[in-house]
């Protein structure tokens, strides 16, 4: 927060935009309130899936000028002009103020053609930064080609990106991909919460890819039953590397708790689909759901290492504010009070009661250590990883990055 307090004084900027999520509200918060330390009257601005679930109380904090409520890249423009020329902003569709807090500002701004966004302006970011383990080499950058997700799993809000997905179009995903080689970026990540939920539109762009001989190396996220061997082996073609998927449990009756409803066998033979077509495998798993038991829990571990993954994370369950189990642990009297509420409201510190009642923090360390000790540390793992490396740099960012994630999770456990 130091660096933070001398780069607003070096750079004097008169706006300052700063994304809020509640479960890092402290450091949101503490953000502003070193940027008005240092000159109250920068402008600051607050979006981000927090101000969906908190409009009120984001704009009611003393360090906060603007709200922006739905999707900025429109609105936030117009709000830049507005300040620019001196002029309120209290009629401004989708900006909350201290002084609009009961007009129409209060609707989300949702942007129906993606394609009519510029493309992100990267070379004025420290874009050589950016840099990830899974990389085959850096820098990186992430990069988003739709908005929104069709499911409606219990742990989850789509609050921020909506239900209903809009897709940027085939050639308006290369010409940014396009863009992103020029400034000497070909390791893509993307970022979509379901990029191959379009069969068709995933052909277009692998189609495109290929036709301009793009050499990028890239990265997506999926459900493990929205693909199909025909679409698999045209991303191979294309340069897609690695494909993500968001497992969650390898128990069937918590994937009907969760409302994710994903098909164990049919996980089982779409990962090794992927792995036989040459494709890195990452699976995403969590623990300390309601219902989950720790046998089932066991049972992850086990799924995760049976699926013969690449790479698997596995975290604790966090009951985050307006999803199906807060909601429900409200109405059962399980969670005792709004908590989430409670800290908005006073945000003395980083808030630390965030998982399901039934589980604690220390036990949750402690089945988290069990799971990636008993994944990572397989002599046929660690084997078929050194097999696999792209190259000696990859490696040891490897085991440098794992050494280090163990380390912390020792001195947890211990």
């Amino acid at each position: 927060y130091e660096e933070l307090k001398f780069k607003v004084e070096e750079s004097k900027p008169d706006i300052v935009g700063i994304y809020f999520s509640t479960f890092y509200l402290y450091d949101s918060i503490l953000t502003a309130r070193i940027v008005k330390r240092v000159n109250p009257e920068i402008f600051t601005v607050a979006g981000g899936p927090h101000v969906y679930l908190y409009p009120y109380e984001t704009i009611d904090l003393p360090e906060i000028d603007y709200v922006v409520f739905g999707e900025g890249e429109i609105v936030f423009k117009v709000l830049v002009e507005s300040l620019g020329k001196r002029n309120r902003a209290d009629e401004i569709l989708g900006v909350l103020t201290k002084t609009n807090r009961n007009r129409i500002s209060l609707v989300k701004q949702r942007i129906p053609d993606l394609d009519q966004l510029p493309l992100p302006a990267r070379h004025l970011s420290p874009y050589r930064k950016y840099s990830s383990i899974l990389a085959k080499r850096n820098p990186i950058t992430t990069f988003m080609s739709s908005r929104g997700c069709p499911y409606s799993c219990y742990f989850c809000n789509n609050l921020e990106s909506g239900q209903k997905v809009r897709f940027r179009s085939a050639k308006n995903v290369v010409d940014e991909l396009e863009s992103c080689i020029s400034l000497g970026v070909y390791d893509i990540f993307f970022f979509d919460e379901l990029f191959t939920l379009n069969r068709r539109r995933v052909n277009d762009i692998c189609d495109e890819i290929m036709r301009r001989s793009l050499p990028i190396r890239w990265h997506i996220r999926s459900r493990a039953d929205t693909i199909d061997e025909g679409m698999v082996k045209k991303l191979k073609k294309a340069g897609c590397r690695l494909i993500q998927f968001g497992i969650e449990s390898g128990s069937s009756h918590i994937q009907k708790v969760i409302n994710k409803k994903l098909s164990l066998e049919q996980v089982q033979k779409n990962i090794k689909m992927v792995r036989d077509n040459g494709i890195l495998t990452y699976a995403d798993f969590m623990f300390g759901l309601p219902e989950e038991s720790n046998e089932e829990m066991k049972q992850t571990v086990e799924f995760a290492m049976k699926l013969n993954l690449d790479y698997a994370w596995f975290g604790p369950f966090h009951t985050i504010p307006e999803t199906e189990f807060y909601r429900r642990g409200l109405d059962t009297k399980k969670i005792k009070f709004d908590y989430w509420k409670s800290y908005v409201e006073n945000v003395p510190e980083p808030i630390q009661q965030y998982w399901w009642p039934d589980f604690n923090y220390e036990d949750l360390t402690e089945f988290l250590f069990y799971a990636f000790r008993s994944f990572y540390l397989r002599p046929k793992y660690i084997w078929q990883r050194l097999l696999k490396t792209d190259s000696v740099p990859q490696l040891l960012s490897e085991a440098k990055a794992g050494i280090k994630a163990l380390g912390k999770l020792v001195l947890k456990h211990g």
